[in-house]
């Protein structure tokens, strides 16, 4: 979930079961967010959030980039020194026939898409690079042989360290609608539609049978193109070691940890994940994303059309405390 800007002037969601394997009945398609690039003023400060606080491992640095792993040796995040926001972020497929699938789409509607090496982080094989309507840098890449790309590891073994990377949750002036229609386009799956006063404001997708992998909002200042990135934790066992580790590191969360409440009551279905928000030293927000349910490709999208009032009532089910930096500041 994230920043919704309100206008200026129920549904079917069946679960599946955890155990999807795409292996034994390959479709082609997208799976999970796999890695994001974010800007930062300084790389030294910001690894005193990324590696020191929240606990992620150097795979490699260079005088202009970092790249970080939640674990295992395939980069999940890159520092980018610059100043602030998104760089680019990647989509796992799983082999070079999901990303002719996604060239070909591409291709027909007139879109310009780049084939690269694979080569500009760790982990990454094959990619595919294209820009979505609202100027985002999005790229699929496969993994290589010895992993599937975009697959999430949910497992803290029992540390405060996020377990992977989770979703994206992009800011922009684009109608959410033409996002919506690109991304659906390309094949994600609508999860989410949430209006304002009747006007649409925001878009929760997936790209794999989870809750959502990416979403869109309007942006409140028009500059900002990043509402969050989000990381993955286990249960409420590991926001209560990761909440300790922020405090004994001088730090706390911007908003959370609470529910997000789309159903409006409902502690289950499309938009009810946990989550808890903090920004790194260079306001890019970060989440930190659980209990997401999984659901049938074919399940209704819920379309929630809200009042303006109703806003903190969504963000969170569990109370009505919401830091006014969340509806209002992006990077």
């Amino acid at each position: 979930m994230g920043v919704l800007r309100p206008p200026s002037h129920g549904a079917d969601t069946a679960t599946v079961p955890n155990t999807i394997d795409k292996e034994k009945d390959h479709i082609m398609g997208i799976n999970r967010i796999d890695h994001a690039a974010v800007r930062v003023g300084d790389l030294g400060k910001a690894l005193a959030w990324y590696e020191d606080v929240l606990g992620l491992t150097v795979l490699s640095r260079d005088a202009d980039t970092v790249h970080l792993a939640c674990r295992g040796k395939a980069a999940d995040i890159t520092l980018v020194k610059g100043t602030q926001s998104l760089e680019n972020f990647t989509f796992g497929v799983d082999d070079q026939e999901d990303l002719d699938r996604v060239e070909s789409i591409l291709k027909k509607e007139g879109v310009a898409a780049e084939r690269l090496n694979g080569d500009s982080r760790p982990g990454e094989g094959a990619t595919l690079k294209f820009h979505l309507p609202s100027g985002h840098e999005l790229r699929l890449c496969t993994g290589g042989a010895e992993r599937r790309a975009g697959v999430s590891d949910f497992d803290a073994k029992g540390s405060h360290i996020p377990t992977d990377m989770d979703h994206i949750n992009l800011l922009g002036e684009v109608d959410p609608a033409v996002m919506r229609d690109f991304l659906m386009m390309i094949g994600f799956k609508s999860s989410l539609n949430i209006s304002v006063g009747g006007q649409l404001a925001g878009i929760w997708l997936r790209g794999s049978a989870y809750d959502h992998d990416i979403a869109y909002m309007r942006a409140v200042r028009p500059s900002d193109r990043l509402h969050h990135v989000a990381f993955a934790v286990e249960d409420g066992n590991h926001y209560f070691r990761l909440s300790d580790r922020l405090m004994e590191t001088g730090h706390r969360w911007e908003f959370g940890p609470g529910r997000h409440n789309a159903g409006l009551g409902k502690s289950t279905g499309f938009g009810t994940n946990n989550y808890a928000y903090a920004f790194d030293p260079f306001g890019n927000r970060n989440e930190f994303s659980s209990g997401m349910e999984q659901f049938a490709d074919d399940a209704t999208p819920l379309d929630v059309d809200i009042a303006p009032e109703q806003l903190t009532d969504v963000m969170n089910g569990w109370g009505y405390e919401m830091a006014e930096t969340f509806m209002t500041v992006g990077s």
